[in-house]
């Protein structure tokens, strides 16, 4: 199975740098697999081996009309007629992650107690873009075990500003002052 998705996404991934049109195809695979999860009716659909064809694509012209992108429509229509659209959201992942690398985008997660707004996350977001000298695109994930304060994971770059680190780090100095 990983090795379908794995080709698929690597020939998206090669059209888009083919077309120079990394960015679009970004945007539109995101949001394609994002309408997708969404509407559940719409996947469904598009699986069904009771609706015509035809039918597929004219919903899936719709669905791809505002990108101006033909090989994507294309491609939608080539998974519905291999029977393979239900691996669209992993292929839509492993094609972002393909998409970073041509980029020279890292990837990485924001730890916190609660949901980050996404006004706060594009301010991490920035900040280590800033530190790393490369573009960053963070998830939040949620830590019940931080105490509060935020985690950054990036590549293999650990930003820990949560108050549970400076505790330890406190516990840790202190420790050192008594064995002195």
């Amino acid at each position: 199975m990983e090795e379908v998705v794995s080709r698929y996404a690597s020939a998206i991934v090669s059209i888009a740098k083919d077309e120079g049109k990394l960015e679009q195809y970004k945007t539109a695979i995101f949001e394609v697999a994002s309408a997708l999860e969404k509407e559940d009716k719409l996947l469904k659909l598009l699986k069904s081996y009771f609706v015509k064809e035809t039918d597929k694509f004219r919903v899936i012209d719709e669905l791809c009309s505002s990108y101006k992108l033909d090989n994507l429509t294309n491609f939608m229509k080539l998974l519905v007629q291999k029977h393979q659209i239900f691996r669209f959201k992993d292929i839509a992942k492993e094609v972002n992650k393909g998409i970073n690398e041509a980029l020279n985008i890292y990837e990485g997660f924001v730890y916190s107690t609660e949901e980050l707004s996404d006004e706060r996350i594009a301010e991490v977001e920035e900040a280590i873009s800033l530190k790393l000298k490369r573009r960053v695109e963070l998830t939040n994930k949620i830590d019940s075990r931080l105490i509060g304060g935020i985690k950054v994971v990036v590549h293999d770059h650990v930003f820990d500003g949560s108050i549970k680190y400076k505790l330890e780090t406190m516990k840790q100095e202190l420790k050192e002052r008594r064995s002195n």
